[in-house]
């Protein structure tokens, strides 16, 4: 198809719903018989049609005319055939007019400028002040009255209704205008299921069903529609936030019906929680990585008992010395593998009180190869003292190439949960035999041999009475080869007060050698069973599962301080000490001008944008290479302890 026409040639190849009605029906009559591609343009002197529209003296029909035999660029090839130079640009003849009603409202103040709805009540009664003393109207006082105030707040309301609900007022407006019997807005309207109405003042309110209730507050009938993401709407559910203590957000949403109607209120109030910088100080909790694989010292077998130690104290216990009462410690070591205890009355809290107590058990049980305890922070009234003594008294006194002195992280009983559950067992056992200040130092230190013994008896596993174990395994196995202490009455021949011969000498001695091995062999199958028995009960995780976003250097954190729950102390994490495991468990924190090192469980990471850059200096501090250095459990002290060994 051919045309001369470049305009009909744009509407056929545009869409037709684009012109109006004639051009519109005429193209889609075309398009309906032919398709757009087809059609092209060819120039006025060689278009055929116009021998019958374009002559002047008369057609010219002859059968060698145009009119019957074509343009002669027919008989030529197509790259020779006429084409426009240029793409055909769409017409605007005959195209069908868009009539668009944008309304704009021109807001005079900027809530942007605003971070409190106070500030911007306030800066707006200022304003309506300044006009109403620009025409001359006098003012009772300086300072803003209620009146000013409420009037400023209506003020405000109605901006953001003219802002956001412009066409629902537009209409209403024009309805009272009217005088239409009952006004409402579009059905398209996000607000038209609140039937809004205009009071006096010009602001929307819902049309409640409490019209006539009585003694019920004028905007509880009548609530004020405000949008819901506004953000004059957050200012206002900010201050009600701070208004309520940073409570419970079903109170703030309680609060705000009595007065405002907003879509979907108690989601905006929940995001003004979540984002408030108080609120995640107090929603702020420790992260604590996967628990830690079991230490060496817990799974020691087939060594001696009170190879590892873990060493700790609890009290005070009143005793009557006289006719005053004195206090009194207990010193609780633990066998970190077996279990068992040892039991040691401390006179005081000092260092020298402690080498003794500590020499005392090691004049009983044997050296022990590592001790464990925690940094004092435990022992009320003296813990400052006493943890640089513990740092540096006990470790002067207590060295050898083969015994050291680990100490946890301050602020972390968890890891020395061996021993801390221990004290709970020592401390029930003597709950019924101890009365405050009746018992002297003997009766103290008879009623904390009994405790040692009970504590001592108590079964490892679990033992199920058709079981072909004569008893469950304990840890007085390992002190005393049972249970209760009984000896084997097989064994009584051994001890016979007869004289005797030298062959019976020589008999005698070989009993002996066989009852040590007799002994062994015992100590082995109980060794045999505790690695049957207990291991498996010990190798189960039980808490701390999940995997939690690791702390990195620079996080702010706070301190998490259990005595102390609103008043935990801000740092920042200078450097990350990671553990075997690949997990870091332990921190050095920076608070204010000190440094301490503390386990992860006690830092609580603060949500807060950005992250803050460290110092060049800010991971050098005394102490920092021996903490680095630590083991599994904490930071590890090499001690030589001399003065045990020659006990």
């Amino acid at each position: 198809m051919w045309t001369d026409s470049k305009t009909a040639l744009s509407w056929i190849k545009a869409d037709p719903r684009n012109y109006r009605p004639f051009v519109s029906n005429r193209v889609v009559e075309i398009l309906e018989s032919t398709n757009g591609n087809e059609w092209k343009w060819v120039p006025s002197r060689f278009n055929p049609a116009d021998e019958a529209t374009k002559w002047g003296s008369g057609p010219y029909f002859s059968n060698t005319s145009s009119w019957f035999s074509g343009p002669a660029f027919l008989l030529r090839s197509e790259q020779e055939w006429p084409s426009l130079a240029e793409e055909i640009i769409p017409t605007t003849q005959e195209i069908r007019s868009t009539i668009l009603h944008h309304h704009s409202f021109e807001q005079f103040i900027d809530f942007s400028r605003f971070s409190s709805w106070i500030s911007l009540q306030r800066t707006v009664a200022y304003g309506l002040r300044f006009v109403e003393k620009a025409r001359k109207r006098r003012t009772t006082s300086d300072h803003l009255q209620q009146p000013e105030l409420r009037i400023a707040e209506k003020t405000i309301f109605k901006l953001v209704q003219r802002e956001i609900y412009a066409d629902e007022v537009r209409s209403l407006e024009n309805a009272m205008k009217n005088k239409e019997d009952r006004p409402t807005v579009r059905k398209q309207s996000t607000i038209y299921k609140l039937v809004p109405v205009l009071d006096e003042f010009g602001l929307l309110r819902q049309c409640s069903r409490l019209k006539a209730a009585k003694n019920v507050h004028h905007d509880t009938r009548f609530p004020i529609i405000l949008p819901g993401k506004h953000y004059v709407t957050e200012l206002l559910i900010k201050h009600y936030h701070k208004i309520y203590q940073h409570r419970n957000c079903e109170t703030i949403v309680n609060e705000m019906r009595q007065v405002f109607e907003i879509p979907k209120l108690r989601v905006a109030v929940k995001k003004i929680s979540y984002n408030c910088p108080i609120c995640k100080l107090k929603r702020a909790r420790p992260i604590i990585p996967p628990m830690a694989p079991l230490p060496v010292a817990r799974l020691a077998h087939h060594e001696r008992a009170f190879t590892y130690t873990g060493v700790d104290y609890f009290g005070p216990l009143l005793v009557k010395v006289g006719r005053s009462n004195v206090k009194r410690w207990i010193a609780l070591f633990t066998c970190l593998t077996t279990r068992a205890v040892h039991l040691e009355v401390a006179y005081t809290l000092t260092t020298t009180s402690c080498i003794s107590t500590i020499r005392r058990f090691v004049g009983r049980r044997g050296p022990p190869r590592e001790f464990f305890s925690d940094n004092g922070t435990n022992f009320q009234g003296a813990e400052r003292i006493l943890r640089t003594q513990i740092s540096q008294g006990l470790s002067e006194t207590f060295t050898s190439s083969s015994t050291r002195w680990t100490f946890i992280p301050p602020g972390a009983p968890h890891m020395g949960g061996a021993w801390e559950r221990l004290v709970q067992s020592v401390k029930a056992a003597m709950k019924d035999s101890y009365a405050e200040g009746k018992h002297d130092d003997e009766g103290l230190q008879t009623l904390i041999v009994e405790a040692e013994r009970i504590v001592n008896s108590r079964p490892l596993t679990y033992l199920p009475l058709e079981s072909d174990e004569a008893e469950a395994l304990t840890p007085n196995h390992f002190l005393i080869l049972s249970s209760s202490g009984r000896k084997d009455e097989s064994r009584d021949e051994l001890r016979r007060n007869v004289p005797i011969d030298q062959t019976e000498l020589n008999t005698l001695r070989k009993g002996l050698g066989r009852c040590w091995e007799a002994m062994q062999e015992q100590l082995n199958i109980f060794w045999k069973r505790w690695l049957h028995e207990y291991l498996p009960v010990i190798r189960r995780q039980p808490k701390w599962f999940e995997q939690s976003r690791p702390l990195e250097d620079g996080d702010l954190v706070l301190v998490v301080d259990p005595t102390k729950r609103n008043d935990w102390e801000r740092g920042r994490i200078i450097r990350m000490l990671p553990n075997s495991d690949g997990y870091e468990r332990r921190a050095i924190v920076q608070v204010g001008n000190s440094k301490h090192v503390r386990p992860v469980s006690r830092l609580a990471l603060l949500d807060v944008r950005g992250k803050c850059v460290l110092p060049e200096n800010a991971g050098t501090h005394p102490g920092e290479d021996v903490a680095a250095s630590s083991s599994d459990i904490g930071r590890t002290a090499i001690i030589d302890a001399a003065s045990v060994t020659t006990i």
